[in-house]
């Protein structure tokens, strides 16, 4: 029997596997694995005959999976060809609970199934490319991507980075990525793994804990939360499974899942993109535009431009191919709606230090709180039940 991806019982079985000290997957499936033997194979289509001399480690950071920046030597004829002199490796989490995370939610096989049947009908500029990428069970997986830095892409180091060049190139690659899937018939085909969120592995659990979340932030009084905020907890707490639901109604469209300002990047160009697509999923296109501006678009620039930027959405849209986008109105009260969604995201790494680092944290949690005032979300999300 083949257990479907995000099935309860896969998730047991791969948890299981992620303890493992050795489970059946491709090779390599880590950093340390990746050499110039391997590597040649996988240019060889690119430059028949380019050898690759030597892979050095440049840098790297280890967390929910290991990555690593390689730096590659070429002979003669794979400098001629114009073979990378670096890549960019995701590779499986070198600690035992890293591995059980991602492989109950199938994190990797998500991710590499992006690169392989989604990332190919993208731009360029919407995330790196992928020269090779293949996942086993366990979280056992390999990811050689091209390498951003060396192509001058910028990564936002401080919370006020995300200024309105940034939020803009990143306002268009969000739309481009929804138009290429806008209303897809292929949701229901060969991307049905592209499941609604409540579709997603552990729905249930988390929905429980971000109701726990809620009642912790509600009852510490060192939050100093404004009375909408107050409101809107207390609401969703009551009514999170009918509001949900709502994620369900609309157009569907291929969501990046995650779209933080620490997922994204931002060529010399000014095209933007974003990265760690790891909980991809489909959903209403404007939950993704909501959660980027709630906690990550420094509330200065969200307030004097949050209009502009809705309406270049609607334009990206139309320009990539969406014949009907919603209304400016209906996008608008969409908007305000998914803050309460955004708002969650940050909640929980408040709740639950170690997410993020605490300093992003308690700025993306000010900005979410100011987000929820300034649209009024309790009376949004109420408005959706009505």
């Amino acid at each position: 029997m083949v257990l479907k991806p995000g099935s309860t019982l896969r998730a047991v079985g791969e948890t299981a596997l992620a303890l493992a000290p050795w489970v059946p997957a491709p090779k390599p499936h880590s950093a340390m694995g990746v050499d110039a033997a391997w590597l040649s194979g996988v240019f060889a289509d690119r430059a028949p005959g380019a050898t690759l001399l030597g892979v050095q480690s440049l840098d790297g950071t280890t967390g929910t999976t290991d990555r690593r920046r390689l730096g590659l030597e070429w002979d003669a004829a794979g400098q001629e060809a114009g073979l990378p002199a670096s890549v960019f490796v995701k590779s499986t989490p070198l600690s035992a609970k890293n591995r059980t995370m991602v492989a109950a939610l199938d994190m990797a096989v998500n991710e590499v199934r992006f690169y392989k049947q989604v990332r190919p009908e993208l731009g360029p500029d919407v995330a790196p490319q992928s020269y090779a990428c293949h996942a086993g069970h366990g979280a056992r997986h390999l990811l050689v991507l091209e390498d951003l830095a060396a192509s001058g892409a910028r990564f936002p180091e401080d919370p006020d980075d995300l200024d309105y060049d940034y939020t803009k190139g990143i306002v268009r690659a969000l739309g481009q990525l929804h138009a290429t899937f806008w209303e897809s018939p292929r949701l229901r085909g060969d991307l049905s793994w592209v499941a609604p969120e409540s579709r997603r592995p552990g729905f249930k659990l988390l929905l429980w804990q971000f109701r726990s979340m809620r009642r912790k932030i509600l009852a510490n009084p060192e939050h100093e939360l404004n009375p909408s905020v107050r409101a809107m907890a207390a609401f969703v707490n009551d009514n999170d499974v009918a509001l949900h639901a709502e994620w369900e109604k609309g157009p569907q469209t291929v969501l990046h899942g995650d779209a933080h300002g620490g997922n994204t990047y931002a060529l010399p160009d000014g095209r933007g993109g974003l990265l760690d697509w790891q909980v991809i999923h489909s959903g209403p296109g404007i939950r993704e535009i909501s959660y980027f501006f709630t906690h990550s678009v420094p509330t200065d620039v969200r307030r004097d431009h949050q209009e502009e930027f809705l309406r270049l959405y609607l334009e990206t849209l139309a320009e990539n191919g969406v014949r009907n986008p919603p209304s400016f109105d209906a996008t608008w009260q969409a908007y305000r709606f998914f803050a309460f969604d955004a708002w969650d995201s940050i909640g929980m790494c408040v709740v639950w230090p170690g997410l993020q680092e605490p300093d992003l944290v308690e700025v993306a949690f000010a900005r979410a709180n100011a987000t929820v005032a300034d649209l009024e979300v309790d009376q949004a999300v109420k408005a959706a039940m009505s």
